[in-house]
């Protein structure tokens, strides 16, 4: 075997001649190290030296990472293992000249023996620019060919007056919905719109103000629902609207009477203002249908049976429900002409003394003197009261009447203090001591004559925020009771957190009263709640005491009041002249 620097002339005798007939730049690798090059390559990389180049590696003509991110040191030394094991290896490369320029290049390497390679360059940066300009070209082409599809498919799923879904989508999401309704044993409902008497506006006014008119039907239309719904024109001047998982009938039927009174409200189109109104037909999956087709038809029936009912109306297809829920609502609008017409009263049942048999104070009573069903208890109204959201107001008349009625007493000498109910809703309200503030100083009733209860349910169902309430409604100077007591699971801790004066002792514990002269065991809870509210401080009174037993007994156990029938029944009122008698 020759020597070693026989060898490295041979090399460079072959290096030197192969150089003379490639315009390529070349190197000579020996240990991954040049011991070699070429002009071309000098040139290529910006070498001002013809030796600057021997003794780097290809690493040192690379920069730190590729451009994927690779590490270019990592990177070539599996590449030059490739290239000695299999002979040779091709690939790009970013590189770096002798001046810190980059360009990208592609790369051969030869193995000629151990641990020499011949390396050999070709500058492809233009190449790059133009695999770069081609490809930000395609993906241009690609947007706008998504852009042009997604316009086209918008176009045929979407009205082009309204800009609504059309029957495609609304199928479309119809089908979806009711998959997820089946799965999840949940409603959805469909409301079928016809605007009444649309056909006179288009051929009096002619087709641009109904053009216009539809447009801001259907704008109102998509204000009156969830961003979950669907409203949808089917042509002409009929719509669709599609409610999914409905929490029940009531849910949809205030989205139909919202829906009528923005379409009733004025629509103003220069230099015309328009009234017009629209009738609704519903239907509710799966009640009414199992296929969509089914539930359009049939909420399109319900609504041909709304215009022939007079139209400006709502219709369910099931006869039953529908019944049902106009009952409902016709109950609210009673409600609401209540309000206005005032046609609500107060009864007053006297809070008595056990001690001295004098009455202290009197509970006012809400009653709704009806036009047509005679007059009311609050057990018939307040639920619709409180999901229509008249509480509050109904509440705030009540708390008013009741602190005038007081002042009343007092001007006439009877020194009587006036317990009024608050209800849940009144008891979220931020501005709740501010409002019975504003009704203490216009009755010019004292803070002590105003008795404010609330029952021991709402006490527990709110307990995070109720102690700041009650302690704000106790600044005000009145008097705080808990209604209910014993119906509920208020903790003896709370009542010492909480700045009541009085406990109410719930009526159906008072009937157990009577039992135990018969020799049934004593009504242990009565005991143990006078107990309890003794040790408190807190006045206690039972509610719905109507025998002598009754308030026999709840003297022997320290029971400091009572109301009931027997307050009216046996005297107590006397000297009263009749102050509560009736309704105020």
């Amino acid at each position: 075997m020759a020597p070693a620097h026989k060898r490295d002339e041979s090399a460079g005798a072959d290096f030197r001649a192969m150089v003379a007939h490639t315009s390529d730049a070349l190197l000579l690798l020996q240990d991954g190290r040049v011991v070699a090059s070429n002009p071309a390559a000098q040139a290529l990389f910006e070498c001002d030296q013809p030796d600057r180049l021997l003794g780097l590696g290809l690493v040192d003509l690379s920069p730190l990472q590729q451009a994927e991110g690779v590490l270019s040191a990592r990177a070539l030394a599996d590449l030059m293992a490739d290239a000695l094991r299999d002979g040779n290896r091709q690939f790009e490369w970013c590189c770096v000249g002798c001046g810190g320029h980059q360009f990208w290049a592609e790369v051969l390497l030869t193995a000629i023996g151990p641990q020499r390679v011949y390396a050999v360059i070709r500058d492809i940066s233009a190449r790059k620019q133009d695999q770069l300009v081609m490809y930000l070209a395609l993906l241009a082409d690609v947007a706008d060919r998504r852009r042009s599809e997604e316009q086209t498919r918008h176009l045929a799923e979407h009205d082009f007056l309204t800009d609504l879904p059309n029957r495609v989508l609304l199928l479309d999401r119809l089908s979806l919905a009711m998959a997820a309704a089946r799965r999840k044993r949940s409603r959805l409902a469909i409301l079928f719109l016809d605007l009444d008497r649309f056909k006179n506006i288009n051929d009096t006014l002619g087709h641009h103000v109904g053009d216009q008119l539809l447009q801001e039907v259907a704008a109102r239309l998509v204000r009156c629902v969830r961003s979950v719904d669907t409203v949808s024109r089917q042509g002409g001047d009929e719509f669709v609207i599609m409610l999914p998982e409905i929490g029940g009938v009531d849910q949809v039927a205030h989205v139909a009477d919202t829906v009528l009174h923005a379409i009733s409200q004025e629509f103003v189109l220069e230099p015309h203002r328009l009234h017009v109104s629209t009738s609704i037909g519903i239907s509710i999956y799966p009640d009414d249908g199992a296929e969509h087709d089914t539930l359009i038809r049939n909420a399109d029936l319900a609504m041909y049976h709304a215009k022939e009912n007079g139209r400006n109306g709502f219709q369910f297809f099931s006869p039953e429900m529908n019944a049902q829920i106009v009952e409902r609502v016709t109950f609210e609008n009673d409600l609401r002409r209540a309000l206005r017409e005032q046609q609500f009263v107060l009864e007053y049942e006297a809070q008595v003394d056990i001690a001295s048999a004098r009455p202290l104070a009197a509970e006012a009573l809400l009653r709704w003197r009806h036009p047509t069903l005679g007059l009311l208890l609050p057990e018939r109204f307040i639920t619709v009261a409180e999901d229509c959201g008249l509480m509050v107001p109904i509440g705030q008349w009540v708390l008013e009447q009741a602190c005038r009625e007081a002042k009343r007493w007092q001007d006439a000498g009877h020194a009587l203090a006036v317990a009024v109910n608050l209800s849940q809703t009144q008891f979220l309200q931020r501005n709740l001591a501010d409002s019975i503030g504003a009704a203490l100083v216009a009755s010019g009733l004292a803070p002590e004559r105003l008795e404010l209860e609330l029952t021991e349910a709402i006490i527990m169902k709110h307990v995070a925020t109720a102690p700041d309430t009650l302690r704000a409604l106790r600044a005000l100077g009145v008097r705080l009771a808990i209604d209910d007591f014993g119906t509920g699971y208020t903790r003896v801790g709370h009542l010492r957190e909480y700045p009541f004066d009085k406990l109410k002792i719930d009526r159906t514990f008072i009937g157990d009263i009577d039992g135990a002269i018969d020799g049934a065991p004593a009504p242990t809870v009565v005991t143990a709640i006078i107990a309890m509210a003794r040790s408190l401080g807190l006045t206690v009174l039972a509610e719905g005491v109507e025998t002598e037993t009754q308030l026999h007994f709840l003297a022997q156990q320290g029971c400091h009041q009572f109301q009931g029938r027997y307050v009216r029944k046996n005297g107590f009122l006397d000297g009263l002249g009749g102050l509560l008698d009736g309704a105020s």
